[in-house]
């Protein structure tokens, strides 16, 4: 059975708190960080988690990588909220 993480994603400025297994990559969280914090006008898809340096975050990786670590969701450059 998969351990679960507890990561902290800010979205547009309001941090949540988003449950996930170890195993799960990463980019499973967004659609939790978004129904969690009502930012559901944009798809998923839309939207770029990035690290606290303001680099990218490579969605396929596992949760495990970023225990301890907060994450920014934004939206794409180019795309209106």
């Amino acid at each position: 059975m998969a351990e679960k993480i507890t990561i902290t994603i800010v979205v547009n400025g309001q941090p949540t708190h988003v449950v996930g297994d170890t195993e799960a990559p990463v980019g499973s969280l967004i659609p939790k960080a978004l129904e969690q914090t009502g930012n559901q006008g944009q798809p998923p898809d839309n939207w770029e988690l990035r690290n606290a340096e303001g680099q990218p975050v490579e969605v396929g990786r596992p949760v495990r990588d970023f225990a301890g670590q907060t994450l920014f969701l934004n939206l794409r450059a180019g795309i209106g909220g």
